[in-house]
C-alpha cells in the first residue's frame, strides 16, 4: 500500500495482484480528512480509512479481479493472508505443492477463467517428478486436489470467483496407508536391548517415544521444565522441526488437543534423571562452545553443542539403533503408532488414548491405531478353537 500526499488529500494506492502478462494491477482511492483534527487525529483518520480500503479491496468488494492468474492469487493474496495463519510445517506442506503442482499448470491461467474441465485436464496430466516408474498414489493426488480446492474455495470466500470449480469435480479416493508397528516381542527386544546400547541420546529418545507416544518434533521441543520428576508427568508446550527455507522453527503443537501432560513410568523417571547429569556434565565440559541454554529451559534432545536437534538427527539415531538390534526398520511415527497400538491392546478406551496421543477424535484413534497385535490374533483363535472343541464335546 502506498500513500500520497496531496493538496489537503490522500492519494491510496493497493495492489490488486498481477495480470497474466504479470503486470501489476493497482486500485486507488482518495481519502478527504476531516476539518478540524490535529496533526495527530488526522494521521490516525488516514491510516484507519487506508486499513479499511485495504481490507476491502483483499477481500474483494470492489477490485478489478477480471484480469488476476492463479499464480498472482497463490502469491500475492492466498501466501499472505492464508498461508501465514497456519503452522510453519502445514504451510510449508502448502507451498511446495502449489509451487511444484499447481502454479506449472494453473499459474498463468486468469483464476475466474478456471473451469472444472481444467481441474479434470491436470489430474489426467499428473505424473512422478522423482523418477521412479511406479504410479503416483491416490493418497497423493488426492492431497493435490484438496490443496487446489482449497485455495479455490478462499477466492470464492474472498469473492474473487463466482464459484469453486472443484466442487463440480470427483476427488480422488483416499486408501488407508499402512503404518507400520512393532510386534509386543519385537517391542520386548527393544526394551532387552536399551540397556546394552552406547548412546544415551539415543537410548533416552527411542525410550520416550515408546512409552509416550509423542510426535518427532514434540521431543526435539521439550525442554527439562517440562519434565516434573516427582510426579512423573511429562508436558507437551512446543514442537522444533526444521521447515526448508526457514530453517529450525519452534512452534506451538498441532492443536489445542495437542498441548497435554503424560504420565510416565518411574523406569522413564530413572533414565531421564541419567540422561540429565550426563547431558548437565556435557556442558560443562564444553563450557563457551556450549550455544544452547544450560538452565531448565535447556533442550532434551540437542546437537553436539546445543543447538535445535534436526528431525532428520532423531530418525538417525532410531535406525541405528534399530540395525544395531537386528529388528525391522520403522520411523518414529511407527513407534507412536506402536504405543498406541498396545495401549488399545492392553485395554486402554479411545477416548483415554486420543488424549494421550494429542487427538481430538477418539474415533480416528480406532480407526488409524487400532492394528490387532500378532499375539493378540493369535489368542483369540485360540479362543474360538477352544470353543468350537467344548461344543463338540456335548
Amino acid at each position: 500500500m502506498h500513500i500520497q500526499k496531496r493538496q489537503g488529500t490522500y492519494r491510496i494506492t493497493v495492489s490488486c495482484g498481477r495480470d497474466e502478462s504479470g503486470k501489476q494491477i493497482l486500485c486507488t482511492t482518495t481519502f478527504a480528512p476531516p476539518k478540524g483534527l490535529t496533526e495527530k487525529q488526522e494521521k490516525k483518520a488516514l491510516y484507519e480509512f487506508a486499513d479499511k480500503y485495504e481490507r476491502k479491496i483483499k477481500g474483494g468488494a470492489s477490485a478489478n479481479y477480471s484480469k488476476m492468474t492463479f499464480k498472482s492469487f497463490c502469491l500475492d493474496y492466498y501466501y499472505k493472508n492464508h498461508l501465514e495463519t497456519l503452522k510453519p510445517k502445514t504451510a510449508n506442506g502448502y507451498r511446495a505443492v502449489i509451487e511444484s503442482r499447481l502454479i506449472p499448470y494453473f499459474g498463468n491461467m486468469r483464476i475466474k477463467n478456471i473451469t472444472p474441465l481444467d481441474v479434470r485436464g491436470w489430474m489426467a496430466s499428473l505424473e512422478r517428478k522423482d523418477g521412479k516408474d511406479k504410479d503416483l498414489s491416490r493418497n497423493s493426488t488426492g492431497s493435490w486436489f484438496r490443496t487446489l480446492s482449497a485455495i479455490l474455495g478462499k477466492a470464492y470466500e474472498w469473492e474473487i470467483i463466482d464459484e469453486n470449480p472443484c466442487k463440480r469435480v470427483k476427488s480422488p479416493t483416499n486408501t488407508q496407508p499402512d503404518v507400520e508397528a512393532l510386534q509386543l516381542s519385537e517391542v520386548q527386544t527393544i526394551c532387552d536391548k536399551l540397556p546394552e546400547y552406547d548412546d544415551i541420546r539415543a537410548r533416552t529418545f527411542i525410550m520416550l517415544i515408546l512409552n509416550t507416544g509423542i510426535r518427532e518434533a514434540e521431543a526435539a521441543g521439550l525442554e527439562w521444565r517440562d519434565i516434573d520428576f516427582d510426579d512423573g508427568v511429562i508436558s507437551i508446550r512446543r514442537t522444533s522441526q526444521y521447515i526448508p527455507g526457514r530453517g529450525m522453527v519452534e512452534s506451538t503443537p498441532k492443536s489445542k488437543t495437542s498441548v497435554r501432560d503424560i504420565p510416565i513410568s518411574q523406569d522413564m523417571v530413572n533414565e531421564l534423571v541419567k540422561y540429565k547429569i550426563w547431558q548437565r556434565k556435557v556442558i560443562k565440559d564444553l563450557g563457551s562452545v556450549y550455544e544452547g541454554n544450560p538452565g531448565e529451559e535447556a533442550r532434551l534432545f540437542t546437537s553436539w553443542n546445543g543447538k535445535p536437534i534436526f528431525d532428520s538427527t532423531l530418525r538417525k539415531w532410531l535406525t541405528k539403533f534399530l540395525k544395531w538390534c537386528d529388528l525391522p526398520r520403522v520411523t518414529v511415527h511407527g513407534l507412536r503408532h506402536t504405543f498406541a497400538s498396545l495401549l488399545i491392546a492392553n485395554g486402554t478406551d479411545a477416548r483415554t488414548t486420543a488424549a494421550l496421543l494429542g487427538h481430538s477424535s477418539p474415533a480416528l484413534v480406532m480407526n488409524v491405531y487400532a492394528n490387532p497385535q500378532d499375539e493378540a490374533k493369535a489368542r483369540a483363535v485360540d479362543s474360538l478353537s477352544g470353543l468350537i472343541k467344548r461344543r463338540k464335546k456335548r
